[in-house]
């Protein structure tokens, strides 16, 4: 199996707000600017996966839309104009055979950088368009009390992915939540125990492993965290989706085969083809 991408260029854009870096001008006032979320197209080779047609693929979608002056978040709004692409780009697909794969970070506050919040409403708005949502947390994503992430994570077509691979029809995903940090902090884990979890995933070998922290890069130079990139060099060839920091090339390929999609700030729909 191997993911290629048809175009550096995206096949369309999305528009939302966020809050600009720093947050207020000179005057105290909050600063918002437009932001476009880029959506590509790409392939799935040699595939063996069943009863799938295309994988929705995204991350960082960390911004609002504003209708009639109130925010929505970015990942509540984007499914509907996702259904109205397939609707003209793939006429006669059957979105019950669409799947959703999300890496994280699902949530941005309208008037200032950062904060948590819950997502629960992303996940469910994906699954309600398309045919399942499976994905991982991210280190600003919420998801309510325990009691109401215990009955969220048992709602049909939804996924949530820490340390385990499940298997939706006939795809294997793996997933492992959060990022290396303070476990004290919400989605952060101990690295050892962290970096012990992802050997286990890389071992099972399932056909994608989805992180919200992905690995750096050296050649070209690319963020991300060093410890990852040495634990995915010393495995066997895997395709592993990630983001929480943002690369300006979407998908590279490690000199053992191991592919990874990083997805942060941008939505990827992949083509399964035999």
């Amino acid at each position: 199996m191997k993911i290629e991408l048809n175009d550096l260029d995206p096949i369309e854009r999305f528009s939302y707000k966020v809050v600009a870096q720093g947050g207020r001008d000179a005057s105290g006032n909050r600063v918002i600017k437009d932001e476009d979320l880029p959506i590509y197209l790409g392939s799935v080779r040699n595939s063996t996966i069943e009863g799938i047609e295309y994988l929705i693929i995204a991350s960082d979608l960390q911004g609002n839309v504003f209708e009639e002056n109130k925010p929505r978040l970015l990942g509540e709004v984007l499914p509907d104009f996702l259904q109205l692409l397939f609707e003209i780009e793939f006429e006669g697909v059957d979105r019950e055979r669409v799947g959703v794969l999300l890496c994280g970070d699902l949530y941005a506050r309208p008037d200032k950088r950062g904060g948590l919040g819950d997502v629960k409403n992303v996940w469910r708005a994906f699954n309600d368009k398309f045919g399942f949502v499976a994905g991982v947390a991210g280190n600003h994503d919420d998801f309510g009390e325990p009691e109401a992430f215990k009955s969220f994570v048992r709602e049909e077509g939804i996924y949530y992915l820490h340390n385990h691979v499940r298997k939706v029809k006939a795809l294997k995903i793996g997933g492992l939540s959060g990022i290396i940090g303070r476990p004290d902090k919400p989605f952060r884990n101990d690295e050892s125990e962290h970096l012990k979890e992802l050997k286990k995933l890389l071992l099972a070998q399932p056909d994608f492993i989805l992180l919200h922290e992905g690995p750096n890069n050296v050649n070209p130079e690319l963020p991300g965290n060093h410890k990852i990139r040495a634990v995915l060099e010393r495995s066997k060839r895997n395709v592993v989706c990630c983001g929480h920091n943002y690369w300006d090339r979407p998908l590279i390929e490690m000199d053992n085969g191991t592919q990874i999609l990083n997805v942060d700030s941008r939505c990827i729909i992949l083509k399964i083809e035999k």
